[in-house]
């Protein structure tokens, strides 16, 4: 994820679903599978959407996530589960610094623009 922030997680319990609010979501276009700093398609404020969650936790031990995502892990992968890992960092006035670890198992995950709510993007 980079430079990135987590802005907000939304847990929508009667739709399993879970939404990480990012503050910009950039796409690798580049062959060699690399960022290289392509920004033209970058979205502001999007969205990282875990459908169909099986199960969620969050280890925060009472702090809010709201700095970098220092990493986003497939941790297992099947044809019809996935189940990913992210380390999101949490600051405030108490504590300068705390690693959170969200942990979900979902059966799909795209990216949503804010610009155009409800379109599912997969690439």
């Amino acid at each position: 994820m980079g430079d990135r922030a987590c802005k907000a997680i939304n847990i929508d319990c009667w739709n399993s679903r879970v939404r990480v609010q990012v503050d910009c979501i950039s796409r690798i276009r580049d062959e060699s599978g690399q960022w290289n700093f392509y920004t033209k398609e970058d979205i502001t404020d999007g969205y990282l959407v875990f459908d169909g969650i099986r199960s969620v936790e969050l280890h925060n031990e009472g702090h809010i996530p709201n700095d970098t995502i220092n990493s986003f892990l497939v941790t297992e992968a099947s044809a019809d589960s996935i189940a990913i890992e992210m380390s999101i960092g949490a600051v405030s006035e108490s504590v300068p610094y705390f690693e959170t670890i969200l942990r979900l198992t979902c059966r799909s995950i795209h990216i949503e623009d804010p610009s155009r709510p409800g379109e599912e993007i997969y690439s």
